[in-house]
């Protein structure tokens, strides 16, 4: 068997309406025609968002999305202009803000993390950028 690569990601959602505003409005993902809360990001890939009633994880940053960026600078220039608190993470999950977007972005590893209204921690890579840089398309 030859895995082709990931299809989607589900996230246990309380607040639909204020999940689905935040993924769409603010980092810019495509509801499916049909069922809303599936939504895409335009290439192959899509994030599930399923109700549940009360039963949501406690957040946990080793528990994350990361979504492919195509600048790590432009990512945090957009978050910061929306009023979100990007901030980059060490490998021992110490957590440096960021509050310029022209910052060079190369704290802890190197990527740019988010929490979104529910806590999930969502992880922004710009390829060969970071920890990153070290391995190509191969691994």
């Amino acid at each position: 068997m030859q895995l082709q690569g990931l299809h989607h990601t589900t996230l246990a959602v309380e607040d639909m309406a204020t999940m689905l505003a935040f993924y769409t409005d603010t980092l810019g993902l495509k509801c499916h025609p049909v069922k809303n809360n599936w939504l895409g990001t335009g290439r192959g890939y899509a994030l599930h968002l399923m109700p549940v009633a009360g039963g949501r994880a406690p957040a946990d940053p080793a528990r994350h999305i990361a979504f492919q960026v195509e600048s790590l600078n432009g990512c945090a220039r957009h978050l910061l202009a929306k009023g979100l608190h990007p901030y980059q993470m060490s490998l021992s999950m110490e957590k440096f803000p960021v509050r310029d977007a022209d910052h060079p972005l190369d704290q802890g590893i190197g990527t740019l993390f988010l929490d979104d209204p529910e806590g999930n921690t969502l992880e922004f890579v710009e390829r060969h950028r970071g920890i990153f840089a070290q391995y190509d398309d191969g691994y």
